[in-house]
């Protein structure tokens, strides 16, 4: 059972390899779907997308400076 265990944390790892970063993705989209299907207004999609860059930019920091070695 535990080399199981290993074996789907090795492959979620692969993909997800922030949850952090992930769950700020997910709310982004999520909240980004809502607005857009409930106030139809065509720069929101644009605002949408540079919030998800702005996130992958900070998130990358943020990996870079956890991970700098002195």
């Amino acid at each position: 059972m535990r080399f199981l265990k290993a074996a789907v944390d090795e492959v979620v790892g692969l993909f997800v390899g922030d949850w952090t970063q992930t769950i700020v993705s997910i709310a982004i989209l999520g909240i980004g779907w809502l607005a857009l299907s409930r106030l139809h207004v065509m720069g929101l999609a644009f605002v949408l997308s540079v919030a998800l860059a702005v996130q992958l930019v900070l998130a990358t920091a943020a990996e870079a400076r956890r991970t700098r070695r002195p």
